[in-house]
């Protein structure tokens, strides 16, 4: 770190000597009165699009759900129409091989 030999009254004065005392930073006429009804606007603008996305986010949510339920619902029909088609099948075979009721009993019953 520098050390500066020059003490604070030195430095104003030579600053002071060669900016002067005017205020050499200005805003536009009437710049303040204005600005308060900008940042307001800007507010409300986001708002409203705070509000849009709020909206958006909500529908693709719900379109989500939508899609996950019908996702659902259409699996627990094809474990259904799979399950008949798995007992059609079985008792077109029973039937196609002629065997009655009573044999599959005794044969059951003498398998255990």
């Amino acid at each position: 770190m520098k050390t500066n030999n020059h003490s604070t009254d030195e430095l104003e004065a030579k600053l002071l000597s060669r900016f002067g005392t005017d205020n050499h930073f200005t805003v536009p006429e009437g710049y303040f009165d204005a600005l308060s009804g900008k940042v307001m606007g800007r507010i409300a603008e986001r708002k409203r699009r705070r509000s849009l996305i709020q909206r958006w986010a909500a529908a693709a949510a719900l379109v989500g759900c939508l899609w996950a339920g019908g996702m659902l619902l259409e699996n627990q029909y094809n474990k259904q129409t799979a399950e008949a088609e798995e007992i059609q099948y079985i008792e077109d075979a029973l039937d196609y091989s002629m065997i009655d009721n009573m044999s599959i009993a005794s044969y059951l019953t003498e398998a255990e």
